[in-house]
């Protein structure tokens, strides 16, 4: 293959083009990311070493003292630690020289499109299985076609973070597939809970949110939870979750002159690991196609 030219459909602005599109989209279209805590940035490599502090260390630590006497159990100082190893991903998109002669689409949206709803797709499914591995103990099971997941299942999973011996800080977020929430409504919503629906704060994720229970506990959807009778969805403050993008979106291209067209690759870097598994819990919720 013979290096990019301006020959094929990719000239320099077209690129550029494409590429401002395509960024734009991802960062407006991905999710459980923004929910997590960003870890190591700035560090490079295919994976970092990450020291957090883990309160469940220590909360039965302390021992029952007498004067005069010397401890006899010492705790060390030692913080948690994850290793996280991260993944790329990544698109690539073909463009035939007929296509660009033809003049009859808009080849730089489309692929600027096609780019980014691939990477979503792929990242944000990435996160959500980082999730789903982290979250193992605590469920609270709401499958029920009348009923669904409830606002009493939602106060149960909120107090099972909240009700931790230890210190569960910032608000909780909940992550669910579209249709649960239609399950909820149906059974449950009116007036008599409009006490507990606060305001919500990023503007990028307000395309998600769904409401605000109890005042701290955003519900956001999710179209890449798998639709089913017991669909999965999670509750969890900021910290139990770490994000690491050692490397952002990339589009590169190239002229594949005996293919007569233009390759245009996107990828990008990143992982997620749940850190305290205790920060958060699973849910398991009906979620199939909703009827009226």
């Amino acid at each position: 293959m013979a290096t990019k030219t301006t020959a094929g459909g990719f000239t320099s602005e077209i690129v550029k083009q494409i590429n401002e599109q395509a960024y734009l989209m991802i960062h407006e279209g991905l999710l459980v990311p923004k929910l997590g805590r960003e870890i190591g940035k700035g560090q490079k490599g295919s994976t970092v070493h990450y020291p957090y502090f883990d309160p469940t260390t220590f909360s039965n630590a302390a021992s029952t003292l007498t004067e005069a006497n010397d401890f006899v159990n010492y705790t060390q100082l030692t913080n948690a630690s994850v290793i996280l190893t991260a993944s790329e991903f990544g698109l690539i998109s073909f463009l035939t020289d007929t296509t660009v002669e033809g003049g009859t689409m808009d080849f730089a949206g489309e692929i600027a499109r096609q780019q980014a709803i691939g990477v979503i797709a792929k990242y944000e499914r990435h996160c959500l299985a980082a999730l789903s591995a982290g979250f193992v103990t605590g469920t609270v099971t709401g499958t029920n076609s009348t009923n669904g997941f409830t606002y009493t299942h939602y106060a149960a999973a909120k107090s099972k973070i909240d009700g931790k011996i230890l210190t569960v800080p910032g608000r909780k977020n909940a992550v669910v597939n579209e249709y649960s929430w239609f399950y909820t409504a149906k059974s449950t919503f009116s007036q008599t809970y409009a006490a507990a629906m606060g305001p919500v704060g990023d503007e990028i994720v307000k395309r998600y949110h769904i409401n605000t229970l109890f005042n701290d506990v955003d519900v956001y959807r999710s179209n890449y939870i798998s639709a089913s009778i017991t669909a999965p969805g999670y509750m969890f403050v900021k910290d139990a979750l770490g994000i690491w993008k050692p490397r952002d979106y990339r589009l590169e291209t190239q002229r594949d002159a005996s293919a007569r067209g233009d390759e245009a690759v996107s990828t990008m870097r990143g992982t997620a690991k749940v850190l305290i598994g205790s920060y958060g819990v699973r849910l398991k919720m009906y979620a199939s196609t909703p009827t009226p």
